[in-house]
């Protein structure tokens, strides 16, 4: 039989069935320029994949194969030879199922730890905006402060209101979230639905996405860490991914964090996650344009696929609406993905969304949304290329690479 019959008939490749061939494990004869693989060659092959069931090392298998053929078992020192290799083999793969076994035995004790876990039911406390907040509502329409109207007030905090301007603007506080222009229950993000954040970090991302994530993350908070001190205000959003679950923590009691999101069952759904923070933490859902947010109060902006996630749903960055906000001086941090090396996969996102422009999905276009805005790009970090980066992302191209980037950049003083 030729070559593709024979990589078939033993599920390998032919590539894997060339390169044992140049091994000498196999010995097909050569007719024509082809390779005619006979039934000796059938028993070397399932030979190999016995072999190769005993999880012996290609090496190990070429010194049986030579031993073999070499003595033919007939020299009693070759036959001890291949006895002493596989008894070697059998004594490591009992050494390691002693050291599988205990391992077994801790991952029941874990599995019975996590077993026996709950999650944790809502603390009774009080969830709504912190009185020292109310300054820095502001219309979005003028920039003027609110009237404060139908308010009901726990623990120092308003859990229920109405937000009015002069100039006709309104937005409301419900169950302690500022719901303005433009929100809706479900995300209009377009790529997936990303509004259980654990479950796009297990099922949507593929291990090395997650591992250029991570290094990110890492990168943006050693940067937000060097600035952290005296930082009041942390915006994110919107479609921000996990970033802010990880650290919040860590960016200390004074600091309030500004979570902004289309999204309703979004909002809802990190406020969960959040609840022991819930006390530093403002939620906002509506839409990026008309944040009522006074203008210049953030100290830090985070995009944790902010940026990136808006091209893919508004054609465009968000610096317009994101740089006002920020103080002189404050800084923006991110991470985005540039597909210029994936044009087919973008290409096949337009198939199903028209209105998309594939030409916006690449670094150059949030640098010059940033420089446009009165902002300067201090720093740009390439942190590596990956392949299938979502999962469930079925338009994207088998093979094409999209390269993870981190981002710095500051808001000029004047």
């Amino acid at each position: 039989m030729k070559i593709g019959e024979f990589s078939r008939k033993y599920n390998v490749n032919t590539t894997t069935v060339r390169y044992y061939i140049e091994r000498a494990l196999l010995t097909p004869e050569r007719k024509n320029n082809q390779y005619v693989f006979d039934e000796i060659c059938m028993k070397e092959m399932e030979k190999i994949q016995l072999y190769k069931s005993y999880r012996l090392s290609l090496s190990e298998i070429e010194l049986l194969f030579s031993l073999e053929k070499t003595y033919k078992a007939k020299d009693e020192t070759a036959i001890q030879a291949i006895i002493d290799i596989l008894s070697e083999k059998k004594h490591a793969l009992e050494e390691e199922r002693d050291s599988i076994d205990k391992v077994m035995e801790k991952l029941d004790e874990s599995i019975r730890m996590w077993s026996s876990v709950r999650p944790e039911t809502s603390r009774e406390a009080v969830l709504g905006i912190p009185f020292y907040f109310i300054p820095y509502m502001t219309c979005p329409k003028c920039g003027r402060a609110f009237r404060l109207e139908s308010v009901d007030i726990s623990e120092n905090l308003i859990i229920r209101g109405d937000l009015r301007c002069s100039c006709g603007y309104e937005a409301n506080i419900e169950d302690g979230i500022i719901m303005c222009d433009g929100y809706m229950e479900d995300t209009p993000f377009k790529i997936f639905n990303n509004v259980d954040l654990v479950q796009s970090l297990t099922d949507e991302h593929s291990d090395n996405f997650r591992m250029l994530m991570d290094k990110t993350y890492i990168w943006m908070y050693q940067h937000i860490s060097m600035v952290l001190k005296d930082k009041r205000f942390i915006l994110a959003g919107p479609f921000t991914s996990n970033f802010v679950l990880r650290y919040c923590e860590d960016f200390g009691e004074d600091t309030l964090i500004i979570i902004v999101d289309p999204s309703l069952k979004k909002i809802k759904k990190m406020r969960k996650y959040m609840e022991d923070f819930d006390f530093r933490t403002v939620y906002i859902a509506g839409n990026v344009d008309n944040i009522p947010l006074k203008k210049g109060c953030v100290d830090i902006y985070i995009d944790d696929y902010s940026v990136t996630n808006s091209i893919f749903t508004y054609n465009k960055s968000i610096y317009s609406q994101v740089a006002p906000l920020l103080k002189r001086g404050g800084m923006a941090i991110g991470i985005f993905c540039d597909y210029t090396t994936a044009p087919k996969t973008l290409e096949n996102f337009k198939k199903d969304h028209p209105d998309f422009i594939p030409s916006r999905m690449n670094l150059n276009t949030v640098r010059n949304d940033i420089i446009s805005n009165g902002m300067k790009i201090e720093e740009v970090k390439f942190m590596g290329k990956t392949r299938e980066s979502v999962k469930h992302f079925p338009r994207h191209v088998v093979d094409e690479q999209v390269k993870v980037m981190g981002y710095k950049a500051m808001k000029q003083r004047a």
